[in-house]
């Protein structure tokens, strides 16, 4: 059997372009970044969330191979990466925004678990989809025996980004269809479900008096905050004064812990790591091939030698993404334009007030 390294090799040495869902997203997100990495083949940089991302799939892989040591160094590389990270200017929109991200995820490094079944980790799969030959790495497949002694087959991707919603949501989607259709049509597998692992996140759940578990999504960094009003009820409701319930709420969203909670607390409270299915049908994988199929059409109509045909993200509306994290946020010409067009703006301005003195 060809290895799947070996066909892409062979495919581009054929002259085929083999696609990525990633790279078919840059050109959707913004066509002059898709014209910097893919036809300039620029290299860009790192942001403030990619780095830690490819930290943490390497540490999980690591551990799923059986590398135990990870579990006990986990969280204290995570913090050095983090100071690595903040000489080399890899900054955050803000310090609240850096605050909160490194709270959640440190709160992972010391706490997740390891889910039960056989993992293939970080696997690449290479497969046509129409016309087109698709490339991708599987962040994980877990193979477990189902209650039928069959075997359920599932793919898990690591997120260190924010929950997804709307067209978030179907934009993350995508790719884990694409991992679906490209393992079943290149393996005997029979995909079970897709679904993300997300980092930052996990889920409180407590059983409910008709016997089925609640869960309630909260951020790992401040999930006793999240769940402080519930908790307060819980302990008022079993007498005790308003005084008392204040001081142990005060140290457990301190230590963002309900361990010093009274016991009837803490034994029906629990916690879980988040993992979000997405939806599989027929109209999602439709609109997965169609995206892919009109997306790869529009960038190969383009002009590679023009570069006005690719046109960048209007800056104004998405000056987050510009300056915190595309690749090529120190190199874009769009985005040198529009900020000396700002300052030179704002220098105007200034010299028409110093002439009203």
């Amino acid at each position: 059997m060809v290895k799947a390294e070996d066909k892409v090799k062979q495919l581009r040495a054929d002259g085929h372009i083999v696609w990525s869902i990633s790279r078919i997203n840059t050109y959707d997100n913004c066509q002059f970044e898709y014209y910097n990495s893919y036809i300039l083949k620029n290299k860009g940089i790192q942001n403030c969330y990619s780095s830690p991302g490819t930290f943490i799939h390497g540490k999980v892989e690591k551990y799923y191979k059986g590398d135990d040591e990870v579990k006990h160094t986990f969280s204290n590389d995570f913090d050095i990466l983090m100071a690595e990270n903040e000489l080399l200017g890899l900054d955050f929109p803000s310090d609240l925004i850096r605050d909160n991200f490194v709270k959640d995820v440190k709160h992972f490094t010391e706490n997740f678990s390891k889910l039960d079944g056989k993992f293939v980790l970080e696997k690449l799969i290479v497969f046509q989809l129409g016309e087109h030959y698709i490339q991708g790495y599987v962040d994980a497949i877990q193979v477990i025996e189902n209650e039928k002694n069959n075997k359920d087959v599932n793919v898990i991707d690591w997120k260190t980004s924010s929950k997804f919603s709307g067209k978030k949501r179907i934009e993350a989607g995508r790719q884990l269809l694409m991992y679906k259709i490209g393992l079943e049509s290149t393996t005997s597998a029979k995909i079970n479900e897709v679904k993300w692992c997300m980092v930052k996140y996990l889920y409180v759940c407590y059983m409910q008096k008709n016997g089925k578990i609640k869960r309630k999504m909260c951020n790992r960094g401040k999930w006793v905050k999240e769940m402080k009003s519930t908790l307060e009820k819980e302990m008022l409701k079993e007498g005790m004064d308003d005084l008392e319930v204040d001081i142990l709420i005060e140290e457990s969203l301190k230590e963002n812990s309900i361990d010093n909670l009274p016991s009837y607390i803490k034994e029906k409270y629990w916690l879980e790591d988040c993992y979000v299915t997405y939806e599989v049908n027929e109209e999602n994988i439709k609109e997965l091939k169609n995206y892919v199929n009109t997306t790869i059409e529009e960038i190969q109509s383009k002009n590679k030698n023009d570069e006005t045909e690719w046109k960048p993200l209007d800056f104004e509306k998405d000056s987050f993404y510009c300056n915190n994290l595309c690749g090529h946020r120190l190199t874009c010409s769009y985005r040198k334009k529009y900020i000396n067009e700002l300052n030179l703006t704002k220098k105007d301005t200034l010299s028409d007030l110093d002439d009203l003195l």
